[in-house]
């Protein structure tokens, strides 16, 4: 059974080398914000954040606030890897698709970090919370998931799917949901700001090994066949009558 086909190895191995450099440059950004802004208690920054954030009252705003912080919870959140890991599978990227269920390993981390933090959740008396929650504040766990899990699938989209404008409108589409999920989760009242930069920066840092390992391993694989294909074309090429020797 053929390969699906892919971009050219070698724009494939640029692109992912490009993508992990700026991924690294964010990591290592949000992570001097998080220790900037994250304490045990609120800061100014982290207040004013949310305030500002919640004073816009409109109706469809706020739904749509709602709905993206919806989709993080259990068990819906089992729906989305399987949902986004689905097309890779049906074009027998199977690698793929197994490589975007396994970002959600993510949220282990996250529990280990919530343990040791500890930070409470923000509080009524403070700013408005829709729906108050029990468990530690730092890092956001909604940030983490989406971003692990529609960080990875942009990362294979952006370096194996060829130019096409099927492909631009797919790496939109992915991003938004990473951009939106952080303003969710303070619109909600159920994250500081620090916590969500925290939760983007643990993405981030996690994102940039788990797509260098599938660079190393699988890409390395796709251009081994590519490259013996270009060396017997090349032997048969000097085989040809009427071919110099040398």
């Amino acid at each position: 059974m053929s390969e699906p086909p892919v971009a050219n190895p070698w724009l494939v191995a640029w692109r992912t080398r490009h993508l992990v450099g700026v991924m690294l440059g964010a990591g290592v950004v949000l992570v001097g914000l998080t220790l900037v802004a994250s304490q045990a208690d609120p800061n100014a920054v982290d207040l004013g954040a949310t305030r500002w954030v919640q004073q816009f009252n409109n109706a469809a705003f706020a739904a749509l606030m709602y709905w993206v912080s919806w989709f993080g919870y259990a068990p819906q959140n089992l729906i989305m890897p399987l949902m986004l890991a689905a097309p890779f599978a049906i074009r027998r990227l199977y690698v793929e698709a197994a490589w975007v269920l396994g970002s959600q390993a993510a949220s282990l981390v996250v529990m280990v970090l919530k343990a040791v933090v500890h930070r409470a959740r923000p509080s009524a008396d403070l700013v408005g919370v829709q729906t108050a929650l029990t468990d530690p504040s730092f890092p956001s766990g909604h940030v983490v998931q989406y971003t692990a899990l529609f960080g990875v699938t942009f990362f294979l989209v952006y370096v194996l799917a060829p130019q096409s404008r099927l492909r631009t409108v797919a790496l939109y589409l992915l991003t938004i949901p990473i951009l939106l999920v952080g303003l969710s989760r303070l619109y909600l009242g159920q994250h500081w700001l620090s916590d969500v930069l925290g939760g983007y920066a643990v993405a981030v840092l996690l994102l940039v090994p788990y797509c260098w390992a599938y660079a190393r391993w699988q890409l390395e694989r796709r251009s081994t066949p590519h490259e013996s294909r270009r060396a017997e074309a090349h032997g048969q090429a000097s085989q040809a009558p009427g071919a110099s020797s040398r």
